[in-house]
């Protein structure tokens, strides 16, 4: 089946199954009737990791050397002999295709290994994905079952996840102190248990003033075309510029769990303190998938302010 009729047939399934509402609006689906889009509000963390692990969980491909020298995207630098991963959870809220509309959002987490060098050329910065999830609200995991098998056959590895909380992107636990969970879920039983769930990742984070990245950092970042599993690449293209954005600079601790305890490859597995992050509402735009150098040509520089 097509790439565009898979996602039409679970956007039809999901809108049959909707009860929840949204978030935020999505803007952009009126200009992109045939692409899927979405209002995300998510906060994503950058994690320097040792630069060795990160080549190790890329491989066949090499990394592209960032670019930390440019203040406007590494005002602090990077620690000697790091490479940087982001990490990033949030729900996808009034999420669209041609007419149809999933009235319910869903959770989506993901752990990316940015300024990854699909092209051989030493300069294309790609994301390689490590881990991508999927979720419904209200600890209805099972709702993710279709899209996750659905991006799976068309490039995507995507597993199933339970998050915490289970009907908002984070939540308060004490005064200007947030968190979010991930787990993934192996063995789904919604009606009695037991369910088997290890730990992905943890954030634990709060508000600050003095923030490690810019806004300019993470919309670069995040913007950087996905590598897929079938040889071709794919543009999720994040605009941070509507009214409702709401930026938010982060410092928290990130927590991976390696393969004993969750499914994160052990290279990456630890707990990052004092990390630095972003959250905010950023409208989505899901291109089909295509050739690498193209998906890289074709970036709106829009989406990098």
């Amino acid at each position: 089946m097509p790439y565009i009729s898979c996602l039409l047939v679970v956007i039809g399934l999901y809108t049959s199954l909707a009860l929840g509402a949204v978030s935020c609006p999505n803007t952009l689906a009126f200009y992109n009737p045939n692409l899927r889009t979405a209002c995300f509000n998510a906060t994503w963390f950058i994690v320097p990791v040792p630069k060795s692990s990160a080549e190790s969980v890329v491989k066949p491909f090499k990394l592209v050397t960032p670019p930390t020298s440019d203040k406007s995207l590494f005002p602090n630098g990077l620690p000697a002999g790091t490479h940087p991963v982001v990490v990033s959870t949030g729900l996808q809220n009034d999420i669209r295709m041609s007419l149809l509309q999933i009235k319910e959002a869903l959770f989506s987490g993901s752990i990316y290994v940015p300024y990854t060098d699909r092209l051989n050329d030493g300069k294309t910065p790609f994301n390689y994905a490590v881990r991508n999830y999927i979720g419904g609200l209200n600890g209805e995991d099972v709702r993710g079952l279709i899209p996750a098998g659905v991006a799976t056959l068309t490039g995507t590895t995507v597993f199933v996840a339970s998050f915490i909380p289970e009907n908002d992107a984070y939540a308060s636990v004490a005064p200007n102190e947030f968190i979010a969970q991930v787990k993934k879920v192996i063995v789904p039983n919604p009606i009695s248990g037991p369910e088997v769930k290890p730990e992905a990742f943890d954030l634990d984070f709060g508000t600050t003033r003095s923030p490690l990245y810019t806004d300019k950092t993470i919309h670069a970042l995040v913007n950087q075309p996905i590598i897929l599993t079938n040889s071709l690449c794919q543009r999720n293209t994040h605009y941070f510029n509507e009214t409702f954005t709401a930026p938010t600079s982060r410092s928290g601790n990130v927590t991976l769990y390696g393969p004993t305890s969750g499914s994160v490859p052990r290279e990456l597995a630890g707990k990052y303190s004092k990390q630095g992050g972003y959250s905010a509402n950023a409208e989505v735009v899901g291109y089909n998938p295509e050739d690498c150098s193209t998906a890289a040509a074709r970036l709106d520089p829009k989406a990098l302010q």
